[in-house]
């Protein structure tokens, strides 16, 4: 008897045992104990899957490995030809990342892309979750935007190396980079030298502290370096807070890494202008207090604030360098920072307000300054000119043709002059418009009550 004649007979009697009455009336007949009951369904089941393992034909393949995926795939085998290759490929096992029939993910992958690789890299996994700065390819689970999957003449499978793998995705960094003098290591591509390609403990993925990493290279007890900084003692300060640490963006080989922006009695290393000599005890120390200092040179600037009726409370209280950085800066003004995440160190609030569903355009684009005068005012909350007019200055027909503002109407809540604030928060609200409440109704009951 053929194969096929007895797999059709040996799946018409499991047909027929699937029907409980029959399967009943078999084993009743056969035994009448409990024991002997199930001995009897186990040697049925045994003899059930004998059957189905001697007769069934299991396909076969007609190769083995990565010679059968090879055999459609043969331009891949060439890109395989290199130095380094990703050990499952090594040992032919494609199918430890690829489903060989059908799959959800692209390029048929079994799995998400980070989950594959994280299933035998386990301990990388580990250690990157434990650091709080990770690099977005990695956070992302993006392995393959700098590893190649299969091979490459690169150790790590990398698929360039240097700044030209870095540039691939840091494409400003690139142009930025090229500008002024250049930083040696970034010259040379040597890009993990400060940086840790993965994740670390210290911003920007750092390997160490910046100036940690600075005096691996710099000696600081080398004359050259004591006399570029006036004999003060430097070793304790944030280097990155007087030079730039990939390139200056300015063609001057005489300031070498400084940032762009240099106030004028540091680039001309006349720092005994405002700290004591650099021979004395503490030679750090201010001849003065910080504001004293600065109204030496800006004098004018002392008598505007003096004439005016408000002050920035950092101004006021003599704290020049909240804002401005008192020997170099990559920004214009010597300012630390720029825009609203300048006036967010001391207003943290703010940025709250700018996540709200509606934020005020100039606002949320940190044009802080169009509104407010950063050192002094005429007006309240150091506005550019009173609250009306500064709105005006954008919304020109605003107040002609909806709710009155201005002199003779008063805010029933506030008893002073209604002006747009009254209606709409200057910064970001819930509410379109960045109105105070709901304009259906809410808004306007707080005066209006029904």
């Amino acid at each position: 008897m053929s194969s096929v004649k007895l797999w059709v007979y040996f799946r018409a009697a499991i047909g027929s045992f699937r029907h409980r009455r029959f399967r009943e009336n078999i084993i009743s007949v056969i035994c009448e104990s409990a024991a002997i009951r199930i001995v009897a369904l186990a040697a049925i089941l045994l003899v059930s899957i004998y059957t189905v393992i001697s007769f069934a034909e299991v396909p076969k393949l007609k190769q083995s490995g990565s010679k059968l995926c090879f055999s459609c795939h043969e331009e891949e085998k060439n890109n395989f030809n290199k130095k380094y290759i990703h050990s499952p490929i090594a040992q032919d096992n494609c199918i430890s990342c690829h489903n060989p029939h059908t799959a959800k993910y692209q390029f048929m992958l079994s799995d998400e892309v980070s989950t594959l690789c994280y299933s035998c890299h386990t301990d990388e996994k580990e250690k990157f979750s434990q650091e709080p700065y990770i690099h977005t390819a990695v956070e992302q689970g993006k392995c393959t935007g700098c590893h190649n999957p299969h091979a490459s003449d690169d150790e790590h499978l990398q698929e360039k190396t240097g700044k030209k793998l870095c540039y691939s995705c840091h494409q400003q960094e690139a142009e930025n980079f090229e500008k002024g003098n250049i930083h040696s290591p970034v010259e040379g591509g040597q890009c993990l030298v400060c940086h840790e390609p993965h994740a670390s403990r210290f911003q920007s993925q750092l390997r160490d502290s910046p100036k940690k990493l600075c005096f691996n290279c710099h000696d600081q007890q080398d004359a050259e370096f004591t006399r570029a900084h006036s004999q003060y003692p430097v070793a304790k300060s944030n280097c990155l807070t007087c030079h730039a640490a990939h390139s200056s963006g300015v063609m001057n080989p005489a300031l070498g890494l400084m940032l762009p922006y240099v106030h004028a009695p540091f680039a001309g290393k006349i720092c005994d202008s405002c700290h004591v000599s650099s021979n004395s005890p503490n030679p750090l120390k201010l001849r003065a207090a910080q504001t004293e200092l600065c109204y030496r040179c800006h004098s004018d600037m002392k008598k505007q604030v003096n004439s005016q009726a408000y002050a920035h409370l950092p101004v006021k209280e003599g704290s020049c360098s909240s804002c401005h950085a008192p020997h170099a800066s990559k920004n214009e003004h010597l300012l630390v920072t720029t825009g609203k995440e300048l006036c967010a160190n001391c207003h943290p609030d703010l940025m709250k307000k700018l996540a709200a569903t509606y934020a005020h355009s100039p606002a949320a684009q940190g044009l802080c300054g169009k509104c407010h005068h950063p050192h002094h005012s005429e007006n309240e909350k150091l506005l550019v000119t009173d609250s009306i007019g500064v709105c005006e200055s954008c919304h020109e027909t605003q107040g002609q043709f909806t709710h009155p503002v201005g002199e003779g109407k008063i805010n029933p809540l506030t008893k002073e002059i209604m002006v747009c604030a009254s209606c709409h928060d200057a910064h970001g609200s819930e509410h379109e418009f960045v109105l105070l409440a709901d304009r259906e109704r809410s808004l306007c009951i707080q005066c209006h009550k029904m």
